[in-house]
């Protein structure tokens, strides 16, 4: 049988709405040593904390926000509006990703065509047959549609294009391929600032990563939205805590610009309130006190006590700093650092320092964080990307 007519897309992307009612709950995540995580981010304004902060009892920060046209407040070159609020957050692919290859039984015996076409897990399906995939489902009924005829795929690895051609085959009732594929993300994490000069936010400290794949997810869209932390599972060694939650609204917060190995970037329907602080640069940043900024309930975020152990200027950039939570509160509360809170600012000395990317497997109270000023790079060379393609 042939196939049928060919149409301009191969289906619409499902409205967000609909997304969002079906994530009524989720583990909300921090990235995990050695383990890819779905991770994403938080928004809030944040008052400049006191020097004692960190050893006394945390206030409630500042939430109140202004609307984009209102000016931001005035900040020296530099400096940015430090976070620490937990957000919910959706990401959609460009294409489809390839999430693992599984072997097809058929009456002529077991094979898997896509991996017999050279595709990989990791791989971004953007095209079949020289139109646009644009969700899970598109691609599956064209596929189902096939009658076993081969679909050329304009495949992307890495920094490379190629075409695949797949011939799916007739096996457990349907024309398959052997591959599983994933579109979109969601979860939640913490924002770790706002750049007053820019405009933009960044949060997380890593990117979000396909948990089958392991790869960072290529955004084609995306964007923050409300969440309510309704719950605490506490870390013990080899079992991380996690913040649990559910999204609240199904109002856009924003939007979602970038998506790499260093954090989430984007702009803010609402600007945050705030007093900017300084970022430190890397040769700055020093063993001994910090503060964490987190979230960990619908009181807001509060500073915590901890300290830098070792910077380590290494070649993998969210692993620069070796942290570790002393304060007892937070200790008692999450057991150390917990999934949701990645991406939680790093203050040392009244200045961004940091954000929190890892939780050790075998020690909830230690982890890894970035340089702020990694992070900062990332955010202003982005808008200027941004700007340029607008241009």
């Amino acid at each position: 049988m042939e196939k049928q007519e060919k149409q301009k897309t191969l289906i619409s992307r499902s409205q967000r709405r609909s997304f969002c009612g079906a994530l009524h709950t989720f583990a909300m995540s921090v990235g995990i040593t050695a383990v890819c995580m779905l991770m994403t981010i938080g928004v809030l304004g944040l008052e400049e904390p006191a020097a004692e902060a960190a050893v006394q009892e945390a206030a409630a920060f500042n939430t109140a926000s202004q609307t984009p046209s209102e000016p931001a407040p005035p900040a020296a070159n530099g400096q940015v509006i430090p976070m620490g609020k937990a957000f919910g957050i959706k990401l959609f692919t460009d294409g489809v990703i390839v999430a693992s290859l599984s072997d097809i039984y058929t009456t002529g015996g077991i094979c898997c065509p896509a991996a017999e076409a050279g595709l990989r897990p990791g791989d971004y399906l953007v095209q079949a047959d020289g139109m646009e995939i644009q969700s899970n489902a598109a691609l599956a009924a064209y596929i189902g549609r096939s009658q076993g005829e081969g679909v050329t795929f304009l495949v992307r690895r890495g920094d490379e294009e190629f075409e695949a051609t797949v011939t799916p085959v007739f096996g457990e009732g349907a024309f398959r391929t052997g591959m599983w594929v994933r579109d979109s993300a969601a979860g939640v994490g913490t924002l770790t600032f706002y750049d007053p000069g820019t405009g933009m936010f960044a949060g997380l400290g890593h990117g979000i990563c396909d948990s089958d794949a392991g790869s960072v997810m290529s955004l084609k869209t995306g964007e923050p939205a409300a969440i309510t932390l309704c719950g605490i599972v506490k870390g013990i060694p080899e079992e991380p805590g996690q913040l649990r939650g559910y999204f609240s609204s199904d109002d856009s917060m924003g939007e979602l610009l970038a998506n790499n190995e260093t954090g989430v970037y984007g702009k803010l329907a609402e600007v945050p309130e705030g007093t900017p602080i300084d970022v430190m640069a890397r040769e700055e940043v020093k063993a001994g006190p910090i503060e964490i900024i987190a979230s960990i309930d619908e009181s807001g975020p509060h500073a915590y006590a901890a300290e830098i152990q070792k910077v380590s200027n290494t070649d993998q950039p969210t692993k620069n700093l070796v942290i570790k939570v002393t304060d007892q509160r937070l200790l008692e509360s999450t057991g150390g650092i917990v999934q949701g809170m990645s991406g939680a600012p790093l203050l040392q000395d009244g200045r961004l320092c940091g954000a929190v990317t890892h939780v050790f497997m075998d020690d909830p109270t230690r982890g890894y964080g970035i340089f702020a000023e990694t992070m900062v790079e990332q955010c202003r060379n982005i808008e200027e990307a941004n700007k340029s393609e607008k241009d």
